[in-house]
């Protein structure tokens, strides 16, 4: 018989197995990216934000695998369901939301058209207010427009202080904060944007819809269109 250098062998055998490595670690890439994107889609509903944590306990908490599959998991959402996959700042907690405008009531159920309602009118009233008012203040200016919270109403429905104060907050498009007056005995609180709202909601706009509402123009409201409104290169730009 003759005898063969086996080294080559070796090495073309070798090869193959590298390869079929390689795609293996790919498959399993894939794999977890598409557990993450259904754990994602499963929850945008809800908008409470997600925890990078319960992302990595979907992979067994394999940072390493966490980190070479989430890029495509952001980029898979936004390019195949219209989905972003944003990280609130100082934080590992992301939000998730449609980068689609909705045109039509239609995309959304009863309940959500009376919350996004609600949710309009109130953050519009921030944004006249500079972003941040105190509790009381805010439920005093929704009583005064026949929405009291401590009342079951004929279009918002029940629990709507729970809706507010805590749903509103939970989902980030509120932002409920203790008081830093020394002066009060009791705790009280205020009221701003949360951080989904300034994605979901940007102030031009609602500024834009709440002076159209009101049968005015945005440029008459001059302090907060000048915040959020002007362009360096507009002609006219108001003035106060």
């Amino acid at each position: 018989f003759i005898l063969i250098n086996p080294i080559g062998a070796i090495y073309i055998v070798f090869k193959k197995f590298l390869v079929y490595i390689k795609m293996s670690a790919d498959d399993k890439i894939l794999q977890c990216r598409n557990d993450i994107m259904v754990f994602v889609i499963n929850n945008v509903e809800n908008k409470i934000p997600l925890k990078e944590e319960e992302m990595r306990d979907i992979l067994d908490k394999d940072k390493l695998l966490y980190k070479q599959c989430f890029p495509l998991v952001v980029e898979s959402l936004k390019k195949v369901h219209g989905i972003i996959l944003h990280k609130v700042p100082e934080s590992k907690k992301y939000i998730c939301y449609s980068e689609l405008t909705a045109c039509s009531t239609a995309e959304y159920d009863q309940e959500q058209c009376r919350h996004l309602t609600l949710l309009f009118i109130i953050l519009s009233y921030l944004l006249m207010k500079d972003c941040c008012v105190d509790e009381e203040q805010l439920f005093h200016f929704l009583k005064n427009i026949r929405i009291d919270i401590d009342e079951e109403h004929v279009f918002f429905g029940a629990n709507l202080r729970k809706l507010i104060a805590d749903t509103f907050v939970k989902q980030l498009y509120l932002k409920r904060e203790k008081s830093d007056s020394e002066t009060e005995m009791e705790t009280k609180y205020v009221y701003s944007w949360g951080y989904r709202a300034t994605m979901e909601f940007p102030p031009a706009d609602v500024l834009h819809q709440t002076a159209e509402i009101l049968g005015k123009e945005a440029r008459e409201f001059v302090a907060v269109y000048n915040k959020y409104c002007s362009d360096k290169n507009e002609e006219a730009m108001a003035v106060e």
